[in-house]
């Protein structure tokens, strides 16, 4: 068993989209960190550090995909070692291309839709609707500004007032009946709309207000708001994104209010943006005034900003040169530090944290290097339980011992699959078949110097489970055991007692050659004792080794019409081991 936290570090390494919520989650943390922190500081400072992580989510998906990966190995703790009976850790056989023979055969396609393109899609649809008040409020101000007039004044105003704020270029002044107060639109060509009662403004209030617009226009806030309302989209699901993007709407605001308390008294400016928001609080019960759907003047903010206002603690002024050098500096380290890690699950089993004593060992083993010329493996341990003979190679018998499959070793020598060993070990006391495989786990390590590392790995595997209409046997009565079945010519027929013993036989843990070619997990939930007598044709072909192999063509089509259960291809989480060091055997 694992604890939550440990379930959730598998689930974080288990895929790349995981590990890129897990990235933006600290990059937004430390933004906000970083801005609580700066909260006596002023405010272009704090919008600076919003900007640089908006910036840093941007990046981090095309980063994390083009650089080489880092792994870092998180330490899981696994409270058991898992069964060798169980579904999960299958040895499956010796596959025909292992073998020499190349064989093709139509496996069946899963037809339920799986967890993973779920998600997927949930996450367009989320994306989605999360740009869709995006799209509608661009094509808003497009309305708007394409209806708006030119105004004539407002236009003379800002061009006086546009070379103080360092702004070298045309910012147009439009009118607007459908507005309640001034709003910046635009990129290449900015222009700032009023509403036609800006006309009646005294010249002071007039002033303020076109430059507060015109820091926007300086700082490029339509621009970096858009960015960061994207990546709102894309997080969607994240409520520490969501957060950041509304702090650094208020930051970009409270910037631009610094800008007019350069030019004049904040009493006279608090009074102006109280009146503000008394305009956006009744066009929002008048129809025909609306603040458009981008306005990056929001009224819940407006008490907050009239308290920065009037504040006069706080610092003021633009960020400067060395602190935005200083925001990009950090976000590029983030991004290059973060883009290529890639976590990976190292679960570490409780048994192996044990003291020694603890771990069943043989009594005696030996180990002899064989004739090359002898293939095979070979055990006795079932009519023996206190002594286990096989021969084989290395690699037969790390995936006896640990029960896992061909692919879920990696890293292993050459050696491992040429040389072949007899290995014959003794114990004085009484051990089932996970025990046996428990001690010669300790006697590799012993005598091979074996040291294996394991993680968690994403694999395919097939998923046993009822078919429709349920299962086609019945429960034994206490004491009942299920009659042997006659095995014809061509056919494997077979009695089985439990799920557990026919997913036994599926996954070849004991030896046999009734094995599919990928492990078989149990998603039926029959646990009792049941009559399965399973029939189905046997096909033979050379091994290339002057022996022979088996497979079953119609295994997946006589399971469900017999059984009643079909075998789904999915894909899961499953244990992988990568050779750490290995040597020849110490002398017996």
């Amino acid at each position: 068993m694992m604890t939550v936290m440990d379930e959730v570090m598998l689930w974080a390494t288990s895929s790349l989209a995981a590990a890129m919520v897990a990235k933006v989650t600290v990059t937004a943390a430390l933004a906000l960190i970083g801005a609580w922190l700066a909260r006596r500081s002023r405010a272009s400072v704090r919008h600076a550090i919003l900007v640089a992580a908006f910036g840093v989510m941007l990046l981090l998906p095309v980063a994390s995909l083009v650089a080489p990966p880092v792994r870092i190995r998180a330490p899981i703790l696994v409270t058991s070692l898992p069964p060798l009976a169980g579904a999960i850790d299958a040895i499956p056989p010796l596959t025909q291309e292992d073998a020499g023979v190349h064989v093709t055969r139509a496996m069946p396609r899963s037809s339920g839709i799986s967890p993973s393109a779920l998600l997927l899609a949930a996450w367009i649809a989320g994306a989605m609707l999360s740009l869709l008040p995006m799209v509608m409020g661009l094509l808003q101000m497009r309305s708007l500004r394409r209806s708006s007039r030119p105004w004539l004044h407002g236009q003379s105003v800002v061009n006086g007032l546009a070379p103080d704020a360092g702004i070298h270029r045309r910012v147009e002044v439009l009118l607007h009946g459908a507005l309640a107060g001034p709003m910046t639109c635009g990129a290449v060509h900015p222009a700032i709309v009023l509403s036609p009662d800006a006309q009646t403004w005294d010249s002071e209030d007039l002033n303020r207000a076109l430059v507060h617009e015109l820091e926007h226009v300086r700082r490029a806030d339509w621009v970096s708001q858009c960015l960061a309302r994207v990546i709102c989209a894309v997080y969607w699901f994240h409520p520490l994104v969501w957060i950041a993007w509304r702090q650094l709407a208020l930051e970009a605001e409270r910037s631009c209010d610094d800008a007019v308390l350069g030019c004049s008294e904040a009493t006279a400016y608090a009074d102006q943006l109280v009146g503000l928001a008394r305009r956006l609080s009744q066009a929002a019960r008048t129809p025909a005034e609306k603040s458009p759907l981008l306005a990056m003047a929001n009224r819940a903010d407006l008490a907050t900003r009239v308290g920065a206002v009037l504040d006069n603690r706080q610092r003021r002024g633009r960020a400067g040169a060395f602190m935005v050098t200083l925001a990009c500096a950090a976000a590029a380290v983030l991004v290059v530090a973060m883009s290529p890690l890639r976590m990976v699950a190292a679960p570490q089993a409780a048994a192996a944290q044990a003291p020694p004593a603890a771990t069943p060992q043989f009594d005696a083993v030996s180990v002899k290097l064989i004739d090359p010329n002898m293939h095979g493996e070979h055990s006795s341990e079932d009519s023996d339980p206190g002594r286990l003979v096989m021969t084989g190679t290395m690699h037969r018998f790390i995936m006896r011992s640990y029960a896992i499959s061909e692919g879920q070793l990696v890293g292993e020598p050459d050696w491992f699959k040429t040389r072949l060993y007899s290995i014959e070990a003794v114990t004085s006391t009484r051990a089932n078949q996970e025990q046996m495989m428990l001690m010669l786990r300790g006697a590799l390590a012993d005598r091979f110097q074996l040291k294996l590392q394991q993680e968690d790995r994403d694999s395919p595997v097939y998923a046993l489970e009822v078919a429709a209409g349920g299962p086609k046997f019945k429960e034994l009565k206490p004491g009942e055991v299920p009659p042997d079945v006659n095995q014809p010519e061509g056919i494997f027929a077979r009695s089985f007692e439990s799920v557990e013993d026919l997913l036994n036989a599926l996954n070849g843990v004991f030896g046999g050659r009734f094995r599919v070619d990928r492990p078989v997990v149990d998603r039926t939930h029959l646990t009792g004792s049941y009559n399965i007598q399973l029939r189905t044709e046997i096909e033979i072909l050379a091994d290339g080794f002057g022996g022979r192999t088996t497979q079953f063509p119609n295994l997946f089509h006589d399971m469900q019409s017999e059984l009643g259960l079909k075998l789904v291809p999915t894909r899961m989480k499953m244990p992988y081991f990568v050779v750490e060091h290995a040597a020849a055997p110490t002398a017996n």
